[in-house]
């Protein structure tokens, strides 16, 4: 069993719809026109750097990013990472092709699940998934897992995903009466074992949006758990408010919170787009 545990949700088949929020800011370089976009990846306490993360030019114009956040023993979760990441790409297509986000999680993981490990046995691990697709002040978005997608607007920040472990279900089961107060507390401590992953051979959890509008200035922020964890929501919004226009400046502004860094701490990683 993997440190985190994730699982698919609409009536039928686990998938998500959200609300759209309407009114968040920046990137560098500048890939598109008004669109910039940057990038940090540390290993934090860890002995190797199981988060992988890529952004690229679509076909027909845009932009694509992901962030995969593995997770498993020894190098499996590396792998799973990476297969997870540029499988993405591979599957994505183009802006003008209507994409099929649910269909291809259950694509991606399909192929984590797959995987071997050296000794041919199957591989422990598994992957998170966020990743957004841009054009012009369009953008779609689909995750799985407990890496966050955000839109930083108007100085708040909107986590547009939810994550997909054990207290995401014991939140239901407290809203809908099937858990008492007291059983709910009780299960908490292991709220952040994973129910949905790529990897897991069945997508419990899958939350996606399609044809979303930018505003100027916006920022789309995808984040790893330790990303997250390295600046709390209470910080995150007055670091993402103090980035320069390219986003060059994104090193300076996490300095002081990298001395913070302990054996304990997470990879922390995170892909960061300005629109303007």
């Amino acid at each position: 069993m993997f440190r985190k545990r994730k699982t698919d949700s609409s009536a039928e088949n686990g998938l998500w719809d959200p609300t759209v929020v309407s009114p968040v800011s920046p990137g560098y370089p500048q890939l598109g026109p008004g669109l910039y976009v940057t990038s940090v990846s540390l290993i934090g306490g860890r002995k190797n750097q199981q988060d992988v993360l890529d952004y690229r030019p679509l076909q027909g114009g845009g932009l694509a990013a992901v962030l995969c956040d593995g997770m498993g023993g020894l190098s499996g979760g590396a792998l799973a990472a990476r297969t997870a990441c540029s499988g993405f790409f591979q599957e994505c297509g183009s802006w003008d092709t209507a994409p099929d986000l649910p269909g291809l999680a259950r694509k991606l993981d399909r192929r984590v699940s797959q995987l071997r490990g050296e000794d041919g046995l199957p591989l422990d691990g598994g992957s998170t998934l966020t990743a957004v697709m841009v054009r012009d002040s369009c953008f779609h978005w689909l995750s799985v897992g407990d890496s966050r997608i955000g839109l930083f607007r108007d100085g708040q920040i909107f986590w547009l995903n939810r994550l997909h472990n054990y207290q995401l279900e014991l939140d239901e089961a407290l809203y809908s009466g099937e858990l008492s107060q007291a059983e709910y507390e009780a299960e908490l401590p292991r709220g952040h074992a994973l129910l949905s992953y790529l990897g897991c051979g069945y997508l419990k959890y899958i939350d996606f949006k399609t044809d979303q509008t930018l505003a100027p200035s916006d920022i789309l922020l995808l984040c790893s758990d330790g990303f997250y964890d390295l600046l709390p929501e209470t910080t995150l919004p007055a670091v993402l408010a103090a980035l320069d226009k390219t986003l060059t400046n994104l090193p300076d502004l996490l300095a002081p919170y990298l001395g913070q860094t302990t054996r304990r701490m997470d990879n922390a990683s995170a892909v960061i787009m300005r629109y303007r």
